[in-house]
């Protein structure tokens, strides 16, 4: 069954191209679903909301805009993000990362460090930072994107991600030196 074909069974409720749907994506959303919310029962709570909302808009997927997969995973971080207003606070699983295979555009030494080390790097960014480190160089999104996700400019985007890594760097850098 193509990509087109699960999308149009899953919009005309065949519970079998549904269930096809949940079990490709589920195990990957929940990974981004993690990193936004405090702990495994939250986030199973919130990819719930999440397919809720993917079978409920599955008509607003425009594969013109973008692949399934960045839809599907807008859907969640908007569900997180929801649960964020609701909740006022931002948490990050180290078990989340783990199931990341690898985050973009960060220096090699970066990616050496194990989950546990990074959690901690990510966790001391000021939340702005994290919020636009965690969309921008772990999910994916653009900038624009992020900026409209989170309600700012595409330049404050830019420049938040920009004093994450630099700061990410600097850690990374007092780290290594103190190896030494």
């Amino acid at each position: 069954m193509t990509e087109k074909e699960l999308i149009r069974a899953c919009q005309n409720n065949q519970r079998e191209a549904q269930f096809t749907l949940v079990r490709l994506f589920a195990p990957r959303l929940l990974a981004v679903c993690r990193r936004y919310v405090p702990d495994g029962l939250d986030a199973e709570d919130t990819l719930q909301d999440a397919f809720v909302q993917i079978f409920s808009h599955l008509d607003q997927y425009d594969p013109a805009r973008g692949t399934l997969w960045k839809w599907l995973c807008r859907v969640a971080v908007n569900a997180a993000l929801k649960k964020h207003r609701l909740t006022g606070r931002w948490h990050l699983d180290r078990a989340a990362l783990e199931d990341v295979p690898e985050i973009a555009d960060l220096d090699h030494e970066l990616n050496r460090l194990e989950a546990r080390a990074i959690e901690d790097l990510i966790r001391a960014l000021p939340d702005g930072q994290r919020q636009v480190f965690n969309l921008v160089a772990v999910e994916g999104f653009s900038h624009q994107e992020c900026g409209e996700l989170l309600g700012m400019a595409t330049g404050t985007s830019r420049a938040y991600l920009a004093r994450a890594r630099q700061q990410l760097q600097q850690q990374i850098i007092h780290m290594e030196t103190q190896r030494l």
